[in-house]
């Protein structure tokens, strides 16, 4: 197994960083374990805590780690982040928690953990839901709000129990719902057919273990946009999940329909008013925006299209110096964007897919900034 599997628990530095009273509580209902392992001397006394020693304990856990202690070293691991930390509070808040001001991002997240550890269970998916993805976008008729009270949801999670049961992916179905920028988020929690596996011991030898796989699936009902985004493993979750949060949320079972032949987006700004479509110095938030990557269609030839990307930082610098290289009659059909948000140590990309397709990093801030560009450059019809 390799070393340094928890990074915030595998070092003397990354340990010293938590609060010494909130790591002793953490440590303290496993003390038996810890002083069972070689040279670990548990004490009281901070100047003698033995660091160096639990960092090796940690780095690699062996197979007797009391499986909590494991559990809380890997979420805390993982939501030690700034991006965590703004999801975490805010589920502070809406229990009423006192949120501590002194509390760093990694301080946080034991904070949390020993608080309740739910909460970090359910932002570790919630923080997977802004990563990079494609969504199937489906679309209602009207602008309604969704019946979110405890009753729908409930009704929800029993027959998406009976679907998964009947696929024999068992059952133990989670519903989670949040809002964040006037978007109504959900989070499916399910498992997956059993799984077979060989796992290796520290001590060399191996062992047979059968388990279900736990799956997360993601959906973002805008109600200003009539527009419901769904990400899952298959076509036929998505056909479920569009049909049953019509059926409890909207009481119409066909409530959302998949596309409706409209374009949601165009490309044109780019030939009709070239570099002018990247200006963004209207909107707070945004230092820059280069066009990096664009994909055209030759209306003249089936199946024929032609890609260009930046060599250097943005195509408008290089087609100024060797001229537009794209064809008149083209169809532009997708384009990549790098733009810079303020206070981010690295540009994100953003991808317009025509005819309704977005895709980027589903930050708080970020997608705000985003859609507030795409409107304003005349990027959204």
């Amino acid at each position: 197994m390799s070393t340094h599997l928890y990074n915030q628990f595998s070092t003397i530095s990354s340990l010293r960083r938590f609060n010494f009273d909130l790591l002793y509580q953490f440590l303290l209902p496993y003390k038996d374990y810890l002083c069972s392992q070689h040279h670990f001397r548990w004490t009281d006394n901070l100047l003698q805590f033995p660091y160096q020693d639990l960092a090796n304990i940690l780095a690699e856990p062996d197979d007797e780690i009391p499986e909590l202690l494991h559990n809380g070293i890997f979420f805390i691991d993982e939501l030690s982040t700034p991006q965590a930390a703004e999801f975490i509070v805010q589920q502070l808040k809406n229990e009423d928690h006192t949120i501590p001001s002194w509390a760093n991002p990694t301080n946080l997240a034991l904070y949390t953990w020993l608080l309740n550890p739910e909460i970090l269970q359910v932002t570790h998916p919630q923080l997977a839901a802004l990563r990079p993805r494609r969504f199937e976008k489906s679309y209602s008729a009207r602008s309604a709000l969704p019946d979110l009270s405890k009753e729908r949801i409930i009704a929800l999670e029993d027959e998406l129990n009976n679907w998964f049961d009947s696929l024999n992916k068992g059952r133990g179905v989670q519903v989670i719902h949040y809002q964040r920028n006037g978007i109504i988020s959900f989070q499916l929690r399910h498992g997956d057919l059993y799984k077979r596996d060989i796992a290796l011991k520290n001590n060399g030898q191996t062992k047979r273990i059968v388990y279900r796989p736990k799956r997360y699936d993601f959906l973002d009902y805008t109600p200003d946009e009539c527009q419901l985004k769904i990400h899952s493993d298959t076509k036929r979750e998505n056909k479920v999940y569009r049909h049953l949060i019509g059926k409890y949320c909207f009481d119409d079972e066909n409530f959302f329909l998949v596309g409706d032949g409209k374009n949601r987006y165009t490309l044109e700004p780019i030939r009709d008013i070239g570099r002018e479509a990247l200006i963004c110095r209207d909107i707070d938030g945004l230092e820059w925006v280069h066009l990096k990557e664009l994909h055209t269609k030759i209306p003249e030839q089936d199946h024929y299209y032609e890609v260009f990307k930046s060599s250097n930082h943005c195509l408008f610098d290089d087609w100024d110096s060797i001229g537009k290289r794209y064809r008149d009659t083209s169809e532009f059909v997708r384009a990549t964007f790098l733009i810079q948000v303020a206070g981010l140590p690295r540009a994100r990309s953003l991808t317009i897919c025509l005819p309704d397709i977005t895709i980027y990093e589903r930050r708080l801030e970020v997608d705000r900034l985003f859609v507030t560009w795409m409107k304003k450059r005349l990027f959204t019809l």
